[in-house]
């Protein structure tokens, strides 16, 4: 029994760190604005948006970790000028011990807008949340369980669990920088702070690990080089503890119609995660609406279990804005007597 505790305790504890790491782990950053910065909240042209995110990953390693998150938020809220506020939740479950991770919370920002007309604006944001974690025994196998000769699940573990669930207060803070000159041209450059409570985290009762502060950084910009075409770099940079995340791309969009407040954009691009994979990305813009899919291409040391498969993310953006009245082509003579 001895033996199997230490054996597992590292793989719970690694699992646990992917677990936190999946569940804000997205590859389409630009679509995820909730997860990005509390600073986000707000940041977007329209008076209501809504947000949802579904992303699979490592179904040719394990059982396939799955991510779902849905979120919305307000411009101007409650009427008041530059007062942002929103609301955001996912939903992870990862792997054969389904580490299932539940975080929901609220948030809200302000935004002071100055320069000429007013194109460059300061966003200070904050969540306020809550975080239950999970895991289920059942499908972890253990050394008590090896008869001499096979590995038998009917046999007991030998094994005493404290608990398996636990949850925890959330406080995250983010500052967002917008410059933004015109319909097509953009400078973002953000900044989040997540974890600022240092939860504990363990399932053998003791007091637990401190989950480690999670600092975000991201560039996302937009210029048009023609009529119809605009060029997206974007850039992401995650730091938790020792671990690092680097995601660099772009995405090219082509504009097929825009007038009358009809908009139909095409994008696509491609994007490099460092030291870990490589992905695609392909969107549609129609009216409010922009729907998003990306894939993976695992290229880390994981690649003989993997076949290079990665994971499968899909997005949806809904925008709410008032249009101005479409302008009429005809104009319908009164007949002469």
């Amino acid at each position: 029994m001895k033996c199997a505790r230490h054996l597992l305790l590292p793989f719970m504890l690694l699992v646990l760190r992917t677990g936190q790491a999946q569940d804000i782990h997205f590859s389409q950053f630009f679509q995820t604005p909730y997860a990005l910065t509390p600073a986000s909240i707000g940041q977007f042209d329209g008076q209501y948006r809504v947000g949802g995110v579904f992303r699979q990953q490592w179904r040719a390693v394990t059982k396939p970790y799955r991510t779902f998150g849905l979120g919305g938020d307000m411009a101007n809220a409650f009427g008041v000028e530059g007062l942002g506020a929103g609301a955001w939740l996912y939903n992870d479950r990862a792997g054969d011990s389904r580490l299932n991770t539940f975080h929901f919370d609220v948030g809200a920002s302000w935004t002071e807008r100055f320069g000429e007309d007013r194109a460059h604006s300061l966003t200070g944001g904050l969540q306020l949340g809550i975080t239950a974690i999970s895991i289920d025994y059942s499908e972890l196998a253990f050394d008590n369980q090896y008869n001499g000769f096979y590995y038998d699940p009917s046999l007991a573990t030998g094994e005493t669990f404290a608990r398996d669930a636990l949850a925890h207060a959330d406080v995250h803070v983010g500052g967002l920088y917008l410059y933004r000159p015109g319909r097509r041209e953009l400078v973002q450059v953000g900044l989040g702070l997540f974890n600022l409570t240092r939860p504990r985290i363990g399932f053998f009762g003791s007091e637990g690990e401190p989950l480690d502060l999670r600092t975000s950084f991201s560039v996302l910009t937009q210029f048009p080089v023609s009529d119809k075409v605009d060029v997206l770099p974007n850039l992401h940079y995650l730091a938790q503890g020792p671990h690092r995340e680097l995601d660099l791309g772009g995405n090219v969009r082509y504009i097929l119609t825009d007038r009358y407040g009809v908009l139909r954009a095409v994008q696509g691009g491609v994007y490099w995660r460092a030291d870990d994979a490589g992905y695609i990305y392909a969107g549609l813009e129609r009216d409010d609406w922009t729907f998003g899919v990306s894939y993976d291409v695992n290229l880390s040391d994981l690649v003989p279990a993997s076949r290079n498969r990665g994971g499968i993310e899909f997005t949806a953006i809904r925008v709410f804005r008032q249009r101005p009245a479409v302008p009429a082509r005809f104009k319908a003579c009164p007949d002469l007597l």
